[in-house]
């Protein structure tokens, strides 16, 4: 029955006709489930196939709203269908529907084609602002507790929520001005609608001449994106791997031609803000 309820919808809605063997799904209906004096087993077993499909779609177009505005209703319909038909729902939470899609996109770019790069730097944002909406907090680091740590042995940790990108595109600011076209014309919500809208809406944007580094963070249960300068992106991604804060900086700064005072305070300058966001914490 799972396998059945699991098989992906023809392109009217309807549960498929024919099973895998080439065996009509009636039969395979019939040794599932009764019918009653209203449905036949198909119809029956055709409304668990329908309701699964419909909560997962529905799901997944709210995650990624911004991906169906890259690539088109149509195509983004049959990519949601792809995946889904691939990966499937495999964790106990709807969150995770996402968490492969950048993978599975890398693999099958016809799915995406000619937009692919740019969507694919959307895909990152979007499961970024899942991550940082839905991950734990961990405690943040207390100032006192490592003032007396050498730099060549402090080794600092980043929340689980903070995601870090580098784009080829400006996504976050045509992912907030989508927001804002959304909701002027009254169609954003976090909810799932009951009457599903499918808006002709498309946003598209150049690559950047420089690359966007990017940290998608929450502060008060509210998402941001927060542009970094590509040192400080370095210094943090350094950090998030596991080196000491001494190499880290070193890493960030190697080949710099400012001078070791312009460097120091701009480190100190971005540890006092991330501080202040709570981005930093404990290592692991």
């Amino acid at each position: 029955m799972a396998e059945a309820v699991m098989r992906p919808l023809r392109r009217d809605d309807g549960m498929q006709t024919t099973w895998k063997d080439g065996s009509p799904a009636a039969e395979v209906a019939a040794r599932i489930i009764k019918p009653n004096d209203r449905l036949s087993s198909f119809e029956r077993l055709q409304i668990y196939n329908q309701q699964y499909w419909w909560r997962l779609l529905g799901s997944f177009g709210e995650d990624f709203r911004a991906l169906r505005a890259v690539v088109g209703g149509r195509k983004f319909d049959a990519l949601a269908v792809a995946y889904l038909d691939a990966i499937g729902s495999t964790t106990w939470t709807m969150r995770d529907l996402g968490r492969q899609l950048e993978s599975f996109l890398l693999a099958h770019p016809e799915l995406t084609a000619p937009h692919t790069r740019l969507a694919l730097d959307v895909v990152r944002v979007e499961w970024a602002r899942v991550i940082a909406f839905d991950e734990p907090a961990k405690p943040v680091l207390d100032p006192k507790k490592i003032a007396t740590v050498y730099a060549d042995r402090l080794r600092i940790g980043l929340q689980p929520y903070l995601t870090l990108l580098a784009l080829a595109h400006p996504v976050d600011d045509l992912l907030l001005k989508f927001k804002e076209s959304q909701i002027e014309t009254g169609n954003f919500s976090n909810a799932v609608s009951a009457t599903f809208t499918r808006r002709r809406t498309r946003i598209a944007a150049r690559p950047s001449r420089q690359p966007v580094h990017l940290a998608v963070h929450r502060v008060n249960l509210a998402v941001y994106y927060k542009r970094l300068e590509p040192e400080a992106y370095i210094l943090l991604t350094a950090l998030r791997d596991g080196a000491t804060l001494a190499d880290a900086c070193e890493t960030a700064f190697a080949g710099s031609k400012n001078l070791p005072a312009s460097n120091a305070e701009k480190i100190q300058r971005w540890f006092a803000q991330w501080m202040e966001f709570g981005w930093l914490c404990r290592a692991r």
